[in-house]
């Protein structure tokens, strides 16, 4: 029930949310998985996830997936393909999002048998609550992404994790490789957040003991995760060819990535062994790029083409909601399993470690695994309360008083799920403070904007916003900024969160000087 409750939460908002800066990318991409198997498009990220998108859109007349080895112009093809197609764009853009509901309601599952599994029934229904109305997850599972598709498999990772050390339990390295292959089909940083998982072994490991065979059960489930891998690649690129898979790693590797050698070792390896020359070209691009600078991003009202170290740990702090912050503090003050909480909490620091010389400072969906975590931990305080023998009943109170406040955290900010940003960091209307991007304006606003735009304005309103719409597509209610509206006197113009906060040097970035100078000066 708390499953199908917070998927209408995401049904409700998506619904009214228009194409993400992303999604045209990711759609086309899945589209090009399914029916094609070329591989030319978004080799920045592993097919799984996009491949359920793909999925959801069999049946639907489409025109074929344009070819972005041939021309640059890929901003006007994606667009092309998902508004000017034989289907309408929305419904392609609905149905492609349906899977990423799914699999959130599965998400609130998975949290709820893990809790149950660990710690009873009671602290089950505690961590389904504080999953299924997390306006995070509630937020980005109504996209067409990849960050809810390998949270889930983390979190499906835990079982197999907890039962390897039992040698009587043939099944549990299989499985956990099988958890592991999704994740990494899904993400590729999904290897190191398999390794924050970790060290909830040594949990495990207070009734038995960590044998030297154990680390043979983690090699294997890894071999198993890497055999599982290439299959997906082998399968997502059946139809690629040797010269297209070339030219893919030419233009990450190289042109982007700066590095010959990196180019050099993806083109040899793919030509021993093509799912493994596409694996070695996406997880290379995304290292190269950290490296070279991955663009431009806006951090505490500072726009930088590098990243920050405190970046992960702002967004969770002021992104997270304040109800499931305090339980879980109540958890830690109330004689939670501190074990179990020290463990994620070690793992989380050593991602946060790893991540801080990371340029890709583009929003909390990349740290999505923090929430159901956070749940779990709530969960291990639910347990040891209710089995100390006598029921503590004020932080039990306590703890059950958050959920709901949780809820009605969630409930105030719906439809805005995205924007989300708890009341101590100022809400949504503080959130320009901290972050943009997919932190709060990823472009979900512009039908919403439309809609409104008679209460502003009878003339068309020229608008500026980063998302996967344009505002010609909403004429006469919408347009485009034209040379000189700016000047007109009384003139009403609508500009997103991210092209105000880092429009002119994001434009820079890519080259378009003109229009950069141009909104520097709107």
């Amino acid at each position: 029930m708390l499953a199908l409750l917070g998927g209408a939460l995401v049904v409700g908002h998506t619904r009214g949310d228009s194409a993400t800066i992303d999604e045209p990318v990711h759609i086309t991409s899945a589209v090009e998985i399914v029916r094609d198997g070329t591989g030319r498009w978004n080799p920045e990220h592993p097919p799984l996830a996009k491949a359920l998108a793909g999925l959801a859109l069999i049946g639907l007349p489409l025109s074929p997936v344009p070819d972005p080895l041939r021309s640059a112009a890929h901003g006007g093809m994606l667009y092309r393909f998902l508004f000017q197609n034989q289907t309408p764009g929305d419904e392609i853009l609905f149905r492609s999002r349906l899977p990423f509901m799914a699999l959130f309601v599965a998400l609130v599952m998975a949290v709820a048998a893990e809790a149950r599994r660990r710690f009873g029934p009671f602290a089950a229904l505690a961590a389904a609550s504080f999953t299924a109305f997390e306006p995070n997850l509630i937020g980005h599972a109504g996209v067409v992404h990849t960050d809810l598709a390998v949270t889930l498999a983390l979190v499906l990772s835990l079982g197999p994790l907890r039962r390897l050390l039992d040698g009587d339990d043939r099944f549990a390295a299989p499985q956990l490789g099988l958890c592991w292959g999704v994740a990494f089909l899904c993400k590729y940083d999904a290897p190191l957040l398999a390794l924050i998982t970790l060290p909830l072994l040594f949990v495990e490991a207070r009734s038995q003991v960590f044998r030297a065979r154990s680390l043979g059960r983690l090699a294997a489930a890894a071999a198993i995760a890497l055999v599982l891998t290439l299959g997906g690649f082998a399968v997502a690129n059946r139809n690629q060819t040797p010269e297209d898979r070339e030219a893919l790693a030419h233009d990450r590797l190289l042109l982007k990535g700066l590095s010959p050698l990196a180019e050099n070792a993806a083109v040899a390896l793919g030509r021993v062994l093509p799912a493994a020359g596409n694996l070695a070209t996406g997880t290379l691009s995304i290292a190269l790029q950290s490296r070279v600078g991955a663009g431009v991003n806006y951090f505490l009202g500072r726009v930088s083409p590098s990243g920050s170290p405190f970046y992960f740990p702002v967004s969770i702090l002021t992104k997270i909601s304040l109800s499931l912050l305090a339980a879980v503090l109540t958890s830690l003050f109330a004689g939670g399993s501190r074990r179990f909480a020290a463990a994620l909490g070690g793992g989380l620091l050593f991602f946060l470690l790893v991540s801080a010389g990371s340029t890709y400072n583009i929003g909390v969906r990349h740290v999505l695994f923090v929430f159901p975590f956070a749940a779990l931990i709530v969960a291990s305080a639910m347990h040891d309360l209710e089995s100390s023998g006598r029921w503590k009943t004020a932080p039990m109170l306590l703890i059950g008083l958050l959920g709901v406040g949780q809820l009605c955290e969630t409930l105030f900010a719906h439809p805005h799920e995205l924007a989300f940003f708890n009341v101590a960091a100022g809400g949504s209307e503080g959130g320009h403070r901290f972050f943009v991007d997919s932190n709060l304006d990823w472009g979900q606003d512009l039908d919403r904007l439309a809609r409104v735009a008679p209460h502003y304005s009878p003339a068309t309103i020229p608008t500026i916003v980063f998302g996967g719409d344009l505002p010609a597509r909403h004429f006469p209610l919408l347009g485009p900024v034209s040379p000189g509206d700016e000047d007109r006197e009384g003139a009403i113009l609508a500009v997103g969160e991210a092209p105000l906060a880092l429009g002119p040097e994001l434009l820079s970035s890519k080259g378009a000087r003109q229009d950069a100078a141009r909104l520097e000066r709107l």
